[in-house]
């Protein structure tokens, strides 16, 4: 209190004027309007459900706005938890945990609510074969384990260092390979699932953004900006080079399900000394052309990026922007980039921080 009042009695000198040259950037300096998107109101086409992650996890119907609980979601969820929930064959992988708690452990959950546990780690993959790859480290060494669709074990290995499964492909699975935790760039291996045998290399000091069934995208560990997005094709080991957008590298790419596009995601920056921010965006590159189309209207704040995917058929974009405590949602077309995204009434509700959206085949 009586800081307080010595503050209040106590005024600082007021601060000099900046010099003329800094003068536009501060006087033109106003608190960031984003994250928004601006497009057109409309309804969202009949099918269309979201799993949505986060502290209010479930299934959304986008045309109908429609909320509804995960079958036998409620019976795993931590008090005052979160759960990451991504589609899988036999039903929806659920990663599980509680706002401030280390304790993680991720579940299948099946149509009929039965929840398979798969392992105390966030690090799940499925496979091609319907089963799981789990990855769990300890800092110098990292265990990996095969569960089938019951559960139970099927095959282990070791992996030296901190290794993570990022997909399953055709040429076998890729994992992101580190001599420690935290550390951006890693190798990128294929390897057989069940004995960790290295089948390719497909780079060194590589930061993976997505993966196909038969493609993997990756930047330079120590990319910043204007460096070359790579894509590789793990069946034969070639790359092409892309450029990174121009505004800073995406932090996630999605691969469309023809394999013809890429989806990135990239996030938003303050630039001129923290005096502007440069919002985040997304942008599709044409695999074949290289030509890049931004999606129109779809900004982000300041480390955001927007969250979501390609819809079943590959025709759609189905995009969220996060708030404090829900998401705006935006639907593009590719074959019609010049029209603005079409805007559904449905906003998911979440805490930005930790909150997902996943198109549910």
């Amino acid at each position: 209190m009586l800081l307080f009042g010595y503050v209040l009695t106590h005024r600082f000198p007021a601060a000099p004027s900046p010099p003329d040259s800094q003068r536009a950037a501060v006087d033109d300096f106003q608190p960031d309007p984003y994250p928004r998107i601006s497009g057109r109101p409309g309804q969202a086409p009949a099918g269309l459900r979201l799993l949505v992650s986060g502290d209010h996890p479930g299934l959304l119907d986008v045309r109908a706005g429609r909320h509804t609980d995960l079958p036998g979601l409620a019976g795993v969820l931590p008090p005052n938890g979160w759960a990451w929930l991504r589609p899988a064959p036999g039903g929806v992988l659920v990663s599980l945990g509680g706002f401030g708690a280390l304790a993680l452990r991720t579940v299948l959950l099946t149509p009929t609510g039965r929840a398979v546990p798969l392992g105390d780690t966030p690090a799940v993959t499925p496979l091609r074969d319907g089963g799981f790859l789990t990855a769990s480290a300890d800092g110098r060494r990292t265990s990996m384990v095969v569960r089938t669709a019951s559960g139970t074990s099927a095959a282990r290995w070791t992996a030296t260092g901190a290794a993570a499964p990022v997909g399953d492909t055709v040429a076998g699975t890729l994992v992101r390979a580190a001599a420690t935790e935290g550390q951006a760039g890693a190798d990128l291996l294929l390897v057989d699932p069940r004995t960790g045998t290295v089948r390719r290399r497909l780079g060194t000091d590589r930061i993976p953004l997505g993966a196909s069934a038969t493609a993997v995208a990756h930047l330079a560990g120590k990319c910043f900006r204007n460096c070359q997005l790579a894509v590789t094709d793990v069946r034969t080991g070639r790359s092409r080079e892309y450029p990174t957008p121009d505004q800073g590298p995406p932090r996630t790419a999605r691969f469309s399900p023809d394999g013809r596009r890429l989806a990135l995601f990239v996030p938003g920056q303050y630039v001129a000394g923290n005096l502007r921010l440069r919002p985040g965006f997304v942008a599709v590159l044409d695999l074949a052309s290289g030509a890049v189309v931004r999606v129109p209207g779809v900004e982000t704040g300041a480390e955001q990026t927007a969250t979501g995917g390609w819809s079943t058929d590959g025709t759609m974009l189905v995009l969220g922007v996060w708030s404090s405590n829900r998401a705006n949602l935006a639907l593009w077309w590719p074959s019609r980039p010049e029209e603005p995204v079409l805007r559904p009434a449905a906003q998911p509700a979440g805490d930005y921080r930790g909150a997902d959206l996943a198109v549910l085949p």
